[in-house]
């Protein structure tokens, strides 16, 4: 059976659709080859898509949601968790703007604001930089799981800081992202370095010739984990004011 011509509401159904796609693509700070290469999809389709001229199978979809008198998002929208929505974590590597934005963000929600790290701290006892000397670093991966287990336990509505490698800490991240709707922080590489160094700490490039280019390695590493967040914000090129309206975008498209 042929499709038809698409009518006008259509025709604006797929305008809005490429808007949508267009501005998620910039929060993400991706160029149209980025997320090709991201999400398997060509480039010449993206283009399409972004135009209003997508695939005609939304199209689809719509007039069978349209003919069981269900809303679109009913069908193809995975529905967020109610026990997720109260929470939102920022991900991403040190240098991100996740607890500058996150303490912001808290306050225009009113929810509490918390540093993973500093509630490693207060688990065991001792400042973070003398934790993996004293007691290494399996100890330091046991109190962070703790520490966001007793968070997550105590606090229906906050928003969490993580550390930059609570990512690689499979079943800690696994956690994370069960009972919170999470942000990857996204920032090209010398602007973490740059935030860090601003902020008065110089480890990261004290007595390293080759810094940045650990830096870059250590981003590409953990980049495909970073991408596991529900939503991404890109904070490059952007002053604070416009990376957290981005941010509560991003929290108000989530359901958050």
């Amino acid at each position: 059976m042929a499709f038809s011509a698409k009518s006008p509401d259509e025709a604006a159904f797929l305008s809005q659709l490429g808007l949508r796609v267009r501005r998620a693509r910039g929060r993400a700070g991706l160029t149209r080859r980025d997320l090709s290469q991201r999400c398997g999809v060509s480039e010449r389709y993206l283009a399409q898509l972004e135009s209003g001229d997508g695939n005609i199978s939304i199209l689809l979809i719509r007039r069978v949601a349209a003919a069981l008198g269900v809303d679109l998002n009913e069908l193809v929208t995975q529905p967020v968790d109610v026990q997720r929505r109260g929470r939102i974590a920022l991900i991403g590597l040190r240098g991100a703007g996740k607890s500058t934005l996150g303490a912001m963000l808290a306050r225009r929600l009113r929810v509490p604001f918390f540093e993973l790290d500093a509630q490693v701290e207060r688990e065991i006892g001792v400042p973070l930089e003398s934790v993996f000397t004293m007691y290494g670093q399996d100890a330091y991966r046991d109190a962070e799981r703790r520490a966001l287990a007793r968070l997550l336990e105590s606090h229906e509505r906050c928003v969490i800081a993580t550390g930059g490698s609570l990512v690689v800490e499979s079943q800690t991240f696994q956690q994370l992202r069960s009972r919170c709707l999470t942000i990857w922080l996204r920032a090209e590489p010398e602007d973490h370095m740059n935030r860090v160094v601003a902020q008065g700490d110089l480890r990261p490039v004290r007595g390293r010739e080759h810094a940045m280019v650990e830096l870059r390695t250590i981003l590409s590493q953990r980049e495909r984990l970073y991408s596991l967040a529900d939503q991404t914000v890109a904070t490059s090129g952007m002053d604070e004011q416009a990376s957290l309206q981005q941010l509560l975008n991003a929290v108000q498209e989530l359901g958050g």
